[in-house]
């Protein structure tokens, strides 16, 4: 009789101690963690440090559990010796970013039946690295060849195997198991990934050709995309660019460019290709150099844009920046891009202060939600931390001009945030009711009685709906219980608007053939058990979120893209038009006094918007946006308060700006540093990663 492997080593730590057994210790809780459970996968030793960075030192400094998985050896067909030299580099970097001692515990982690190596920070247990050390030579005679990685990945029936004392062999449905496994036994609030759309094929990559990469890099980024599919959950993604992040602008400020520049020495004097030691050592050089001046941002190019009145009648565009990673506006009035700086991997919402002027949220790569709010003469005060919260995706406000906003929480939870005055400050995050299976898609809108009613949709489909209860002059208020929505099963892209009659009116896809569907609601709209209509299917399936706004009479009007690159359409009075336009994302919509706005970004690798205005029922030449500014992000900062006859320098500057930070102290809370002008940094290339 042959015994399964995991029943021989079940029976084998049975019998011997456990220190020579994989440690099989439960994963930190969330609040072990302090809210934030990173988890990180790379190719080599070193892609971290260069690429993922500061993001990841920042969330070690501000106390939470940072995972890196190393899928290679990175011995470069070396042997056991080098990678081993590299492993030390990184764990001595890794201390560094703790601000501990350079003394790790050793052991191995099990997941899907697999051994992996496992390294433990004494001082600070919450930083772990984990090696599954897959043999990494050329199979060639360098670049234009395969590695192990990415032959396994990319050519049916291959294999690849480990170094060192841990001997496994993998099948590219075994690696993408593991790595699901890895995901699934942590629970990460986020995972960071390397670049996965490089569309070369790995054999006719190069070295410094502009927009390539590595064969590894981009294997193993589709590798964990793949896995991720396989574990679905409330947690946030980041894809990074690596090495064609050189070709674009600098947008690390001084400090962050000096810490990644000193983590990446602690690495380099442990790896003899760059350096012998402290002793001399120039690194970073080269490309390195470059590397540790940027933070770039992987785009799918499907983010919706944002429309806004500019408050004379003229339009807004707001989109994320898919080159330089920032908040950009256009406006009618000056007919050209504007850069509002920060750094952001995701999309922007807007909505109207109680003043009339526009705002701005965007969330930052460490799930820190930020706001900007537009002055009555059309500038811009600066970016705010929006702080005591994290959240794995961007906030979703209610529509209709009613700055109010619910975003999902790396607790799990949904949190509730509102204004607290006219002057762009806001009120503090409160958690909704719990509700289980709740997932980061929600709507809100505002009901006829003037409170507020969010919806949900949880993992099985269900809707649900949460309703403001009075509250007394300067309370919270306070939410009834979550209520249920009679309803088909969802799979989420919900919106909400009060429409005709004061109504609240409900879009959701449904789970079995995506199509919109709508409910309305119906009886007393007083009632805090809300009836509703029966379910009426528009007939069409859609991806993302519909957009939504109603026109002066209260009809409400929506537009949806059918799917990625494809139909755009319109739906008016429950009747849906084909608009003249394909896209790539999903549309945003405004109507500004009798014209109605339609904004979506184009197909294609360049980042181009179409508008499509009607007014008075006839259909403009449409019109593109194009030439949106490749530089100008940074780290968010708050612009300190000056007086309103002085000119507005813009949140992009540095001069007399603070940058805000997570406090290593109080991870919840932001640290506020003076940050001087930003200088211009050079290099000499010497050095090959």
């Amino acid at each position: 009789m042959v015994l399964p492997r995991l029943v021989v080593r079940a029976l084998f730590c049975a019998l011997v101690s456990l220190i020579s057994c994989p440690a099989q210790a439960a994963p930190p809780s969330l609040a072990q963690c302090h809210g934030i459970k990173d988890l990180a996968f790379v190719a080599h030793l070193d892609d971290d440090l260069l690429f993922m960075n500061p993001d990841i030192a920042a969330n070690i400094e501000a106390g939470g559990c940072v995972r890196v998985v190393y899928l290679t050896a990175s011995d470069a067909g070396e042997g056991e010796g080098y990678m081993l030299g590299r492993e030390r580099g990184i764990r001595s970097a890794y201390a560094y970013m703790a601000h501990q001692p350079d003394d790790w515990r050793e052991d191995a982690g099990t997941v899907s039946g697999r051994t992996i190596a496992r390294f433990t920070l004494r001082g600070n247990p919450r930083v772990q690295l984990w090696h599954m050390r897959l043999k990494d030579p050329w199979l060639g005679k360098g670049w234009g060849s395969l590695t192990p990685l990415s032959r396994t990945e990319s050519e049916p029936g291959q294999r690849v195997d480990t170094l060192g004392p841990h001997v496994e062999v993998y099948t590219r449905a075994q690696l993408v198991d593991t790595l699901a496994g890895l995901i699934r036994q942590y629970g990460p609030t986020t995972v960071r990934h390397l670049d996965d759309t490089i569309s070369v094929p790995y054999t006719e990559l190069c070295w410094r050709c502009a927009g390539h990469g590595h064969p590894d890099h981009i294997a193993s980024a589709r590798l964990v995309r793949e896995a991720m599919l396989r574990v679905p959950g409330n947690y946030a993604e980041a894809g990074y660019i690596d090495y064609p992040s050189q070709e674009r602008a600098s947008n690390l400020d001084d400090a962050e460019i000096a810490d990644k520049s000193m983590i990446f020495q602690h690495y380099a004097w442990n790896d003899y290709h760059y350096c012998a030691g402290p002793t001399g050592c120039k690194e970073p050089a080269g490309p390195a150099a470059a590397w540790v001046q940027r933070a770039y941002y992987v785009s799918r190019k499907d983010m919706a844009p944002q429309v806004y009145s500019d408050g004379r009648g003229g339009l807004v565009v707001f989109a994320a920046g898919e080159t330089n990673a920032a908040v950009n506006r256009w406006d009618s009035g000056q007919r050209r891009w504007q850069c509002l700086g920060g750094r952001t991997n995701g999309p922007l919402v807007t909505f109207a202060h109680a003043d009339g002027t526009a705002g701005l949220m965007v969330r930052d790569p460490l799930g820190g939600v930020w706001a900007n709010k537009q002055r009555h003469d059309g500038t811009w005060q600066g970016w705010q931390a929006l702080g005591g919260l994290r959240v794995a995706k961007i906030p979703v406000v209610a529509p209709l001009g009613e700055a109010a906003a619910v975003a999902l929480g790396y607790d799990g939870q949904l949190h509730w945030i509102a204004p607290s005055g006219i002057d762009g400050s806001w009120g503090a995050w409160q958690a909704l009711p719990a509700l289980e299976g709740v997932t980061g898609a929600p709507a809100v809108a505002r009901g006829a009685d003037g409170r507020y009613v969010v919806f949900a949709v949880t993992e099985a489909g269900e809707l649900f709906y949460t309703r403001q209860l009075p509250a007394g002059k300067g309370e919270q208020p306070a939410w009834q219980a979550w209520r249920r929505v009679p309803a088909p099963q969802a799979a989420g892209g919900l919106a909400a608007i009060r429409g005709r009659d004061q109504r609240v009116e409900l879009y959701f896809r449904r789970r079995d053939d995506n199509h919109l569907t709508r409910l309305v609601e119906d009886g007393d709209t007083s009632n805090l058990d809300m009836e509703w209509s029966a379910p009426a299917d528009l007939g069409l399936p859609y991806v993302g979120r519909p957009a939504i706004g109603a026109d002066a009479q209260g009809n409400v009007v929506l537009a949806i893209l059918e799917r990625t690159g494809g139909q755009l359409w319109l739906i008016e009075h429950g009747k849906p038009v084909s608009l003249d336009a394909e896209a790539a994302s999903p549309p945003a919509l405004s109507i500004i006094g009798d014209t109605l706005y339609i904004v979506a970004r184009t197909a294609g690798a360049r980042q181009r918007y179409q508008v499509l205005s009607r007014h008075g029922g006839a259909w403009a030449q449409p019109l593109t946006l194009d030439g949106l500014p490749p530089s100008g992000g940074g780290p968010f900062t708050a612009v300190a308060a000056r007086p309103a006859d002085l000119p507005n320098l813009g949140a992009g500057h540095a001069d007399n700006a603070v940058v805000v930070r997570p406090s290593p102290s109080h991870p919840d809370t932001l640290a506020v540093q003076r940050m001087p002008s930003q200088a211009s940094r050079t290099a000499t290339p010497t050095s090959v990663h």
